[in-house]
C-alpha cells in the first residue's frame, strides 16, 4: 500500500510539473534581480529573460480539410477553425487537457497529447474522440509521420513512445533526454527530432530502428522546431539567445544561426514558399525568414503575446495563437498582412 501511495504521489508530481512547463513557468527564480533561470540536469542554473520561457501553444493545421485546431484559454477546449470563413465551427470534446496537437491529413485524424497521460485520437470528420491510448506521465510533445504510419509522443520524464497509427498500439519506447519540449518529423528521411531543455540538445532518431543516431547542441534553451523535408533542414528556436539555429539534416551539424530581435517561442514552415515564421515573445512580432538565404526578410506586428504558429501551405495562410487575447490571427503569406482575427472557444468576453 505504501509503495502504491508513493507511486501515485510521483505521478501527480510529474503531471503538475509538466503543467507548469506548458504554462511557460518551467524555470526557477534565480538570485539575479528580475531574471529567471533554467535548471539543468547537471545542477547548473542558466539565467534567461522571462520572455524566453514562452512555450509553444498547441496549434495544428490540416491542409487537406482546411481546418485549424487550437487549444484556447479553457483547459478543456480545443477550437476547430474553418480556414475559408476564419470562424470557429466546432469545439472538440471537453476534458482533453491538451499539451500538444498534431494532425494526420491523410487519415483526417487529430492527435491530442493530454495532461491526463493519454493520447486522444479525434476523427476530423465528426470532431469526436475515436479512441485513446494510455501513455506515461504528462506527455508534452507530439509529432506524426504519415508516410511511416507512426505517431511520436514524448513525456515530461524523457520517454518517447512510438505508436502505430493503424493499430494505436505502442510499438517502442526509448529515452530522449530530460524534459522534452518540442518535436518534429522529416517524413522524407524518416528522422524524428526532439528538443529537450533539461539537457539542452536536439536528439535525432532513426524512425526505422527507433534509435538515437545523433545529438546536436543548439543554444541553451531549445524550445521549438520546424523541418524542411525538401531541403533537409531543421530549424531550432533558442529561447535563451533569441537565435534560430539551422541544422543540416544530412550531417546533423549546425550550419547557420539567425539572430532575432525578441525571444522565439514557436516556429512554423511553409514548404511551398520556403519561408520560416518565428513567433517572438517580448517584441510581439512574427519574423519571416527566407529558407534559401537563412536571413530575416520581414516582420509582422501581432501583439497579444504570440505563443503558437501553424501554416497551411495550400492556402499560404499563417495562423498565430495569442495567449493574452485568447484568439488566432490569420496572416496572408503573400502580403504578410493580418486578414482576420478569430476568437477561441472559452475566451473571456
Amino acid at each position: 500500500m505504501a509503495q502504491r501511495r508513493v507511486a501515485r504521489r510521483r505521478r501527480r508530481h510529474a503531471r503538475l510539473t509538466a503543467c507548469v512547463l506548458l504554462l511557460g513557468l518551467a524555470a526557477l527564480i534565480s538570485a539575479c534581480a528580475g531574471e529567471e533561470a533554467v535548471s539543468r540536469s547537471d545542477g547548473t542554473i542558466t539565467p534567461v529573460a522571462s520572455s524566453a520561457l514562452a512555450v509553444p501553444a498547441p496549434l495544428a493545421v490540416n491542409a487537406s480539410s482546411n481546418r485549424i485546431y487550437v487549444a484556447s484559454e479553457s483547459p478543456d477546449a480545443i477550437s476547430v477553425i474553418d480556414g475559408v470563413s476564419s470562424s470557429v465551427v466546432a469545439t472538440l470534446p471537453a476534458g482533453l487537457f491538451p499539451h500538444a496537437i498534431d494532425v494526420d491529413a491523410r487519415s483526417n485524424r487529430i492527435y491530442v497529447a493530454s495532461g491526463r497521460s493519454k493520447l486522444w485520437v479525434v476523427d476530423g470528420a465528426t470532431n469526436s474522440v475515436d479512441s485513446s491510448i494510455a501513455l506515461g506521465d504528462s506527455p508534452v510533445a507530439l509529432a506524426v509521420n504519415p508516410d511511416a504510419g507512426r505517431v511520436y509522443v514524448a513525456d515530461f520524464e524523457g520517454t518517447l513512445s512510438v505508436i502505430d497509427a493503424e493499430t494505436n498500439a505502442v510499438v517502442a519506447t526509448l529515452p530522449v533526454g530530460q524534459n522534452p519540449v518540442a518535436m518534429a518529423v522529416n517524413p522524407s528521411t524518416n528522422r524524428i527530432y526532439v528538443a529537450t531543455y533539461g539537457s539542452p540538445e536536439i536528439s535525432v532518431i532513426d524512425g526505422e530502428s527507433n534509435t538515437i543516431i545523433a545529438k546536436v547542441s543548439v543554444g541553451e534553451l531549445p524550445i521549438a522546431l520546424a523541418v524542411s523535408a525538401e531541403a533537409n533542414r531543421i530549424y531550432v528556436a533558442d529561447g535563451a539567445s533569441g537565435n534560430v539555429g539551422v541544422i543540416d539534416g544530412s550531417t546533423n551539424t549546425l550550419i547557420a544561426s539567425v539572430k532575432l530581435g525578441g525571444m522565439p517561442s514557436s516556429l512554423a514552415l511553409n514548404p511551398a514558399t520556403d519561408r520560416i515564421y518565428v513567433a517572438e515573445s517580448g517584441t510581439d512580432v512574427i519574423s519571416v525568414l527566407d529558407g534559401a538565404s537563412n536571413a530575416a526578410i520581414g516582420t509582422v506586428a501581432v501583439g497579444g503575446s504570440p505563443r503558437g504558429l501553424a501554416v497551411n501551405a495550400v492556402t499560404n495562410r499563417i495562423y498565430v495563437a495569442r495567449s493574452l487575447t485568447a484568439d488566432v490571427l490569420v496572416i496572408d503569406g503573400a502580403t504578410n498582412a493580418i486578414i482576420a482575427t478569430v476568437a477561441l472557444a472559452g475566451a473571456s468576453e
